[in-house]
């Protein structure tokens, strides 16, 4: 009997307490963002515009955690496509993120940040039709369009979120870090969900191209909605023209906003590279111990799911109050994700690498709410789009190139964690030294 249905259900418990404890403190006195909300009219737009934005986040996450658990190995195992072409795939796509990471936010800016998200869903959903193909250049096109897709996904939503957040003068109601914790946490639950119910319909279907076709219909339905529901709003007006020039100035000489792209590129470059070796790691560690079998790869990254929304729910716990303590949040974020990429290195056992890589995805889940409460407090709204779209740019640089250089073999993934870990480090030291 496999084990990792054991540990879903008991990491399914623990975040169910943690929960409680979140709602038992804020109860008895703990801070109360999301609690104390006024009461009328007040309340009531607060409701509203969570529901507007969460539900339809909900299905775009929704979509693309479906494909996460599968898209190597439907790839790899599936087409039997050479590691060294998967690799290229991969490439392709962050290729892709990296040269439209440079104009992509600008245009979100001018032209308007929901015209962007619907054309996420439409990109996105082309790129989940290409899977059903077994013509290279139709995979390519596939992940070159999820390359696009990606950059939309980490700039525009969470633009329009904080554009309309202010638009709506919510600050009196809700807080940004309170709407950043809980995209983070419903992501994680909904990530566990679609594990699970990836999982089932590889089993029916017989097939992994299944889960991608169940993430083409949720970004059908995420479409309609943004189009029928979600207000436009901009960063950049004809009044605005010079914070274009500020924003790129901003970029390239506040030593602030450098430190914000270096962390984004090492922690993100590890979370991606983690992504790619994640599943060929485990199954070297089930192997080590003659065990021929496949891991439950839908079970497993409902596992890592429930740790990152645990690390969500962490962050929401912790509260930082300003961009100071949200810099030492990150510290501490840094070095577990260090340690967590570097265990595995050091010992080989499933066991081992199953939960380092958990305490890993556990810093995920507290790295992007305390990521984002950084770059809200620092970066200007008027070019935040565009700005955030720059910061991607050394990111895809820094995984392209790693996974130019990737082979097959335990060597080189070993290589790459320890690499990736000191990295980490290497990020400790620049928060420490410019954003505290």
């Amino acid at each position: 009997m496999e084990l990792y249905g054991v540990y879903l259900a008991a990491l399914v418990l623990f975040n169910v307490a943690l929960a409680y404890h979140r709602h038992q403190f804020d109860q008895n006195g703990g801070p109360q963002e999301s609690l104390a909300l006024p009461a009328g009219d007040g309340k009531s737009v607060a409701t509203k515009f969570k529901w507007e934005y969460f539900s339809l986040y909900s299905i775009v996450m929704a979509a693309d955690w479906l494909q996460g658990p599968y898209l190597y190995t439907l790839y790899k195992d599936e087409k039997q496509i050479p590691e060294s072409t998967v690799a290229a795939l991969f490439t392709t796509g962050f290729v892709a993120a990296g040269i439209t990471g440079s104009f992509v936010g600008a245009l979100a800016d001018q032209h308007g940040r929901r015209s962007a998200c619907l054309v996420f869903c439409f990109t996105y959903g082309l790129s989940c039709l290409s899977v059903l193909s077994s013509d290279l250049f139709v995979l390519f096109t596939g992940r070159a369009l999820g390359g696009l897709s990606t950059t939309l996904l980490y700039s525009v939503f969470e633009t329009w979120m904080i554009a309309e957040y202010h638009k709506r003068d919510l600050q009196g109601c809700v807080s940004l870090g309170s709407m950043f914790s809980t995209s983070v946490t419903l992501s994680g639950v909904v990530a566990i969900l679609a594990g699970v119910i990836g999982e089932a319909i590889v089993e029916a279907t017989g097939t992994k191209t299944g889960p991608f076709m169940a993430a083409f219909a949720c970004l059908a339905l995420a479409f309609a909605g943004i189009y029928h529901r979600w207000s436009e709003n901009y960063g950049e007006t004809a009044n605005e023209k010079e914070h274009t020039s500020e924003g790129v100035r901003s970029l390239l000489m506040d030593r602030r906003i450098v430190a914000l792209g270096l962390t984004t590129t090492l922690f993100e470059g590890a979370m991606y590279l983690f992504v790619f070796f994640w599943s060929p790691a485990l199954i070297s560690s089930r192997a080590i111990a003659s065990n021929s079998s496949s891991p439950p790869f839908g079970l497993i990254f409902s596992c890592f799911m429930c740790c990152m929304m645990l690390g969500s729910m962490i962050f929401s716990i912790a509260k930082p109050d300003n961009a100071r303590d949200a810099g030492k949040l990150m510290l501490s974020i840094l070095a577990l994700a260090s340690y967590g990429l570097l265990v595995p290195v050091l010992q080989r056992s499933e066991a081992a690498t199953f939960w380092s890589f958990a305490l890993f995805e556990v810093c995920v889940g507290l790295y992007f709410p305390s990521m984002s409460r950084l770059k809200s407090e620092i970066v200007e709204d008027a070019v935040r789009a565009k700005v955030y779209g720059y910061m991607r740019m050394p990111l895809n640089i820094f995984v392209v190139v790693a996974l130019g250089v990737t082979k097959d073999g335990d060597a080189h993934r070993s290589g790459v964690f320890t690499t990736t870990g000191a990295l980490l480090l290497a990020a400790f030291c620049v928060v420490q030294r410019y954003l505290l």
